[in-house]
């Protein structure tokens, strides 16, 4: 998973992560952790968008950790955002972004292990599975049967192994999607396309070529981005 904290106070955001990342691990989770001193130096990182959980503080000294959630979640409305503060005032402005929870710095020790695994659950705890409406009925697609997700129009086309034939089509955004999808091994592709990692043959010339032989463009601005992170997929779980 890719985990964002951001505090001007270098050293707590350290004691944050030191907690947060063997928390996740202990639960067979990879994580990818960044720490950040301002909201100017997170916001200038590319692929915030990959990004399932961030933990900020309110108070920066720069910026408004509020207006910093909300820029995040444009850039993925599924994103898990905790607010770590040392005022409680604060906490009635983490509803306008949706915040998942809100901890009191002085509270740390007590409550964010309580939170983390709360945030697990909402990532990892629910079936691995993509329900959809289709056909008047909801649906389950496992993951591990999705080869491709892409848009059409208002609709978003689910793809198997099977070629140019969708597994089902239903009315959303790729945008939509949930943020267990992205926490499992998928990984956005351009503006159209999200893919399964599991099933991509080889990323070369500006297109992944899955197994099914099904080719999808990736553009050039995106390409070296969306081809680190299948190598580091690919370096981290192999064929599995």
């Amino acid at each position: 998973m890719k985990l964002l904290i951001c505090d001007d106070d270098l050293i707590f955001a350290e004691r944050v992560r030191d907690a947060a990342v063997p928390f996740f691990e202990a639960k067979n989770v990879p994580v990818e952790c960044q720490v950040y001193g301002s909201a100017e130096e997170l916001l200038a990182v590319p692929g915030l968008e990959q990004c399932q959980l961030a933990l900020l503080d309110v108070d920066l000294v720069t910026a408004n950790g509020i207006e910093l959630g909300r820029i995040l979640k444009q850039k993925n409305p599924h994103m898990l955002l905790v607010y770590v503060s040392a005022y409680l005032e604060f906490a009635p402005q983490g509803y306008t972004v949706s915040a998942f929870r809100y901890i009191l710095k002085g509270d740390l020790r007590q409550m964010l292990p309580l939170c983390l695994e709360d945030a697990y659950q909402a990532l990892y705890g629910a079936e691995c599975a993509l329900t959809v409406e289709f056909n008047r009925e909801s649906r389950k697609i496992p993951y591990d049967d999705i080869y491709s997700l892409e848009s059409e129009g208002r609709r978003v086309l689910v793809f198997g192994a099977e070629p140019h034939k969708p597994l089902c089509a239903y009315y959303a955004k790729l945008s939509e999607l949930p943020a267990g999808l992205f926490a499992n091994g998928f990984v956005r592709v351009g503006r159209s396309a999200v893919v399964n990692m599991r099933y991509i043959q080889r990323i070369a010339n500006y297109k992944v070529r899955m197994r099914s032989g099904v080719e999808l463009s990736v553009s050039r601005s995106s390409y070296a981005e969306v081809r680190g992170v299948y190598l580091e997929w690919k370096g981290r779980f192999g064929d599995a």
